[in-house]
């Protein structure tokens, strides 16, 4: 299968296209949130470096949220356009499942993608390595902290709640993804949560990687995901500034 994916959740750009499991080419910047100008060009030049036309692509897949609000929805409104008039079907992945999905054959390990939410709050979840293997089949997992919008120290304190005799405990702590700093820089200030044993993972891979988000498309795809693209909405796990907004003017 041929699958043409992309990442336009955060300041960084990834453009993959997968076949079979093996990659065949991708593109990836991290210039800042441009993505309204450089997204679909750069789609466009990747496919003819690839001497590929999007009536040979199978599925296509993009990272659905959450992170950015005006760059999730370039990529979804960019390839939901692209699915219906070729046709094609439309996966949408969990951006914090593609920034953990790499790290999935780690052993005995927890992996938490974070992503920088500002004012002291971050995007996050936390997985067993031993899952995200399970969701390379298309099965659903139960993630040990779900996916949020979290104060930092909020976070760090559940991951900090295990019980002691739980094997868990025993995990490492993996933290990947630009909020990853911000956790560690909340954890030295506060003494409770000194124990905890983070490991920040190399910077180099802060960033959704679009192969990532093809192969967690292709597992859900051939474990019978809709592949409508009408039926894909982003996952913004907070209200936008404009919702709060109408919401307090609403308020008495």
């Amino acid at each position: 299968m041929l699958v043409l994916a992309s990442d336009t959740t955060g300041k960084s750009l990834s453009i993959a296209l997968v076949k079979d499991g093996r990659l065949v080419g991708e593109s990836r910047f991290n210039l800042g949130y441009n993505h309204a100008v450089t997204h679909l060009p750069q789609v466009l030049a990747l496919l003819d470096s690839c001497e590929t036309s999007l009536a040979e692509v199978d599925l296509l897949a993009v990272t659905q949220g959450p992170g950015s609000f005006t760059g999730t929805r370039i990529g979804l409104s960019s390839f939901k356009a692209m699915a219906y008039a070729a046709h094609k079907p439309l996966v949408g992945v969990s951006t914090l499942e593609t920034l953990a999905y790499p790290w999935r054959q780690v052993t005995h390990a927890r992996v938490c993608p974070l992503l920088d939410a500002r004012n002291g709050r971050v995007y996050a979840a936390c997985y067993r390595t031993s899952g995200l293997l399970a969701l390379a089949e298309g099965l659903p997992q139960s993630p040990l902290v779900t996916p949020g919008n979290y104060q930092v120290a909020e976070f760090l304190l559940l991951l900090a709640q295990q019980p002691e005799q739980d094997t868990l405990h025993q995990m490492p702590i993996l933290l990947t993804g630009d909020g990853a700093s911000v956790a560690l820089a909340a954890q030295k200030s506060l003494p409770a949560l000194q124990n905890l044993d983070l490991v920040r993972l190399d910077p180099i891979h802060d960033a959704p990687s679009a192969a990532a988000c093809a192969l967690l498309a292709e597992a859900y795809h051939a474990a019978g995901a809709d592949g409508n693209p009408f039926h894909l909405n982003a996952t913004y796990l907070t209200p936008s500034s404009a919702e709060r907004l109408r919401k307090e003017k609403t308020q008495p």
